[in-house]
């Protein structure tokens, strides 16, 4: 049986690592990770800053987004429904991480893939498209965010429109990791954007 308090530890460090390198700020952004071998999944509550999780703070529930355990009674995050799509509909996915970071989210807000302007980028990210903006928590996001899981199986990450991104991996790490080249990548088309050279 997995060891829920050590999973619980696992996601809070990566959750104060997101916080910490920039990728989410204020109480914004929320991460999960499936206990393995299970039909549940650990996550960040609503309503505090990532840099401020604690593994008692972390909520267990299931596939159907029931609570089944959270140390001090509170809720889950708003936006556990399109986590909780990425793990019905992602052969393999056990991490999601959503954070806003600011250089994605820019992108996002045009409504289009994030351009991928180095070999890294396009060799580690293979295509990032956007999906439409809805508001936060709402049912019309998770089927927006769903329908992107589903539409682009070749993409372990997603912009969405005005929002933040997400990002789907085989563990926690990989999850962060691909967040952070998101935002990198982001970072580095921007700036070659806006590189003038004389001609």
């Amino acid at each position: 049986m997995s060891d829920l308090g050590a999973l619980r530890r696992e996601l809070t460090e990566f959750s104060q690592r997101s916080f910490n390198r920039h990728l989410v700020s204020g109480t914004g952004g929320n991460l999960s990770l499936r206990v393995p071998g299970t039909d549940t999944v650990l996550i960040t509550p609503s309503g505090f800053s990532l840099g401020d999780i604690e593994p008692e703070m972390i909520i267990l529930v299931n596939l159907d987004g029931e609570i089944l355990d959270s140390p001090m009674n509170f809720k889950g995050s708003k936006e556990t429904g399109f986590h909780l799509e990425a793990y019905r509909n992602r052969q393999g996915c056990a991490a999601v991480a959503h954070v806003h970071p600011p250089y994605a989210t820019a992108y996002s807000c045009l409504g289009k893939d994030l351009p991928l302007v180095t070999i890294s980028a396009r060799a580690g990210l293979n295509r990032v498209p956007c999906v439409e903006c809805f508001m936060p928590g709402s049912t019309e996001l998770c089927s927006a965010v769903s329908g992107g899981i589903t539409d682009y199986p070749e993409s372990n990450a997603l912009l969405m429109k005005e929002h933040g991104i997400l990002t789907m991996a085989e563990s926690m790490s990989l999850a962060y990791y691909v967040a952070d080249l998101v935002e990198d990548s982001a970072k580095i088309a921007f700036l070659a954007a806006n590189i003038h050279t004389d001609t």
